[in-house]
Order: structure tokens, then sequence, then C-alpha cells
């Protein structure tokens, strides 16, 4: 199944890379061998959920993929890289595959899996086991990324096709100057589970360069004042557009701020909405976009950073948009109408305003003339699409039982939450690259 962005383009992918997924989808469907990897019902699916991997300046450089610890769950690799899309989900990014048991990766399976786009996370004891050290270097040699994950013993060594540690974070924050200490490790290294700022900070410093955790919803940069000159603006614009307000007037507005006018076009020109018309000014943007779509790229433009910030990315941006494209997917896979849907993109993208600016959400919201649905999900999580909402955000925190709950809750299969993952990440990770 190949993707389609939210603007409707399909995002381009080499030859050989349509030619393996489809390889992946026929041997799915059609192989009669035993050894191979056979299909999967949704109700068997295991519960996966995917995680981005940012770099120190806070820009996406791969998915951690969660929830594949043993081997019934073979097939669910396949599905998930083949039929649930997640290969051209990735673009240009690797994928960190954790396996726990490492056993999971037979020679049949690693065939399917797209050797380029994976990194191996494997258990420092079975690096370090010279029992070992044969099939590692095949898989090596295949193409696939190898990283140790945990404490490295004093005196241990691991073999050359291991190129980075991963460590749980901060119980494992030492990992790194033994990382950085041992020979021939060109890293990066990967730390885990960093979930506030001061961690990131201290990962950062001990060596780290690959991060994964939620660390973006508790930075302290991040957050600046819902009344600052840009960010009221642009409020302004969200209300007038909700309460339908002239054309005029929204230009008007527009035209107010020097940044945000720049931003904004920058934004809807950008890779990740695949126009086919570059927008010059206000009014064409108005007009050809609509206001759907002028009031999505607002909502977006809230992340973003003011100009002058260097190197850094926003940390919040790509998260939000992801929050927004799963929230709108998984309403669309439950049969929820368009206007529903519009509303699932909205709670997504605006449930992360009070780790933006640091107070309550229901102060930033208040005057946005949001619809009751909007207003009760973001504030009390209630609702169908309050539900929706706390399964994104319980997900978070990985494949756990609280995922599992929430997923009850809001009615969505495994199968199902899989594939709204693969399909939100494509979008997410092309406004990455404009964050």
């Amino acid at each position: 199944m190949r993707l389609v962005s939210r603007a409707g383009k399909r995002l381009d992918a080499a030859t050989t890379t349509y030619d393996h997924a489809q390889q992946w989808n026929r041997i799915q469907l059609h192989t009669s061998d035993p050894d191979s990897v056979t299909a999967m019902s949704n109700d068997d699916y295991p519960l996966i959920t995917l995680h981005p991997v940012a770099d120190n300046h806070h820009r996406w450089v791969g998915l951690l993929v969660q929830g594949v610890n043993s081997d019934t769950d073979t097939d669910a690799l396949v599905r998930l890289f083949g039929e649930f899309g997640l290969f051209e989900s990735l673009g240009h990014l690797p994928c960190v595959l954790p396996l726990p048991q490492p056993e999971v990766l037979t020679p049949t399976l690693a065939d399917l899996l797209p050797a380029e786009k994976v990194i191996l996370q494997l258990p420092t004891a079975h690096c370090v086991n010279p029992a070992h050290a044969t099939a590692l270097a095949g898989f090596r040699s295949q193409g696939f990324h190898l990283i140790a994950h945990g404490q490295l013993a004093s005196g241990a060594q691991l073999p050359s096709a291991v190129q980075a540690l991963a460590a749980d974070y901060p119980v494992d924050a030492d990992i790194a100057g033994a990382a950085t200490s041992l020979p021939g490790l060109s890293g990066p290294h990967l730390a885990l589970h960093v979930n506030d700022g001061a961690s990131f900070e201290r990962a950062c410093k001990a060596g780290f360069r690959w991060i994964a955790g939620n660390y973006p919803l508790h930075l302290a940069t991040e957050k600046t004042s819902a009344t600052s000159p840009g960010r009221a603006i642009m409020l302004k614009l969200l209300s007038q557009i909700t309460g339908d307000a002239d054309s005029h007037d929204i230009e008007k507005t527009l035209k107010q701020d020097p940044n945000l006018s720049y931003q904004l076009l920058k934004l809807v020109n950008s890779v990740a909405f695949s126009l086919t018309t570059k927008i010059s000014n206000f009014s064409q943007a108005i007009t050809l976009l609509g206001r759907r779509q002028l009031q999505r790229w607002l909502q977006l433009l809230l992340y973003a950073h003011p100009a002058g910030r260097g190197d850094e990315a926003s940390a919040l941006m790509p998260r939000a948009a992801l929050r927004a494209s799963l929230m709108e997917g998984l309403v669309r896979a439950t049969g929820g109408n368009k206007d529903l849907q519009d509303r699932a993109f909205m709670v997504g993208m605006f449930s992360l305003l009070e780790a933006l600016v640091g107070q309550p959400a229901a102060e930033v919201i208040r005057s946005l003339n949001l619809a009751d649905e909007v207003t009760i999900a973001l504030v009390a999580h209630q609702g169908v699409l309050g539900d929706f909402l706390a399964l994104v955000e319980a997900s978070e925190s990985g494949p756990n039982e609280g995922t599992r709950a929430a997923m009850i809750a809001a009615g969505i299969s495994p199968a199902t939450w899989a594939a709204e993952q693969a399909q939100a990440f494509h979008w997410a990770i092309q406004i990455s690259k404009e964050a």
C-alpha cells in the first residue's frame, strides 16, 4: 500500500525502494514457505508504538519502533513495513528496531526488511557474546547498522560490527563516557527515555547525539508567552477564521507581523504540502487554499520558532503535527466524517499549547471560538475526541498497559493503530524538515 500525504500527493521513492516494498507485499500475500512470514489477523496484531528520535538540535533523525518482543511478532514487522507503509513513511530517516530477543531476527525475516533503513538495537550482553559474532557480522554485511543497548561490563569488547551504544537515561547515563572511550565506535550514541529538559541537557553534555523521549513537552526554551506579538496575532487569526471573518480582515491581520508573513508563506510552499502552484501573497493563499487549509497551517505555525534561533529546530512543531495527523487518521479509520476529522486534527494540534506557552490550555483556547466538542476534548479529555487524544498521549510512554487500556476505550484495534501511526509519521516527517 502506497501512502498519500495530507496534501493528497504521493512522495516519490526510488525505483529500488518501490520494488522492495512490492516484494514484501507479494511475499506476505502469496508465500507458501513454512519458514517465511505468514499472514496475521487484525485481532492477533501486537501493540506497536512509534516514536521520533531527534538529534541534539531537535531535528528528527529516525523513528523508534517499540513492541516487537517475541517470535510471534515477526509477521507484524513485515506487515508494518509493507502493508502499513512504514517503509515509505520513513522517507530519508532510518528506523531503530529494538530486539530484546535477537533470535526474532531470523535470516528469512532479515531478507524481508529494508536493511539500509533499519538500525538493530540489540542487548549488549548479546553483542559481546563471541558465539554471536558471526551472525552480527552477517547482519552488518547485509546493510543493517547495529547498536548495543545497555551497560558494557568492564573489559568487555564489542565486535567491529557494532558501532554505537544506547542507554536508558538516566539509569545508564554514564554509558556515554564508556562509549566514547572505546576505539572504533563511530556512533551516534542514543539516549532513551529522556523525558524532561534538564535530562536532555545532561544527555547532550554526556555525549549522546540521538535522543528519544518526551523532553519536547518540558523544554523551558519552548515556553513563550501566549501574549507575545507574533503568537497573539496568530491566535487572533485563528479566532477570525473560526468566526468566519471577512477575507480582507484576515489578510489585514496577517500583514501586521512581517516574520509571521515570511514563516507562513515558507510553510505553505514547503515540500510537506506538495503544492503545484507557489503562493506569493496572502490574498492568493486565502483564495487558492481556502480557510480550512489556512487554519491548519496557522495552527502548525504556532509551534514554529521565531527568526534568529540559529541551527536549533522547533522541538514541538513536528510533535504537534504528528498528534494532529494521527488524531485525524483515527477518526477517519473509524468512519468519522470530514467535519469530525477536522476537529480531531485541531484537537491534536492544540493539545500541546500548554507545553508551548507554559500556561493551562483552557486559558489559551478561551478566545478561539472552538467547537464545544474540541474544547471538552482538550480540557477534560471527554467525548470521542477526548478518547482518541487520551490514546495518543498514552502511546507516547510506550506500548504499555496504559496505552492498551486507552486503545480499548477508543475502540481502536492494534492493527489499525499501527497503520495510522505509519501514515501520520509520513506527514510529520515532512513537517520536521521545515521545523
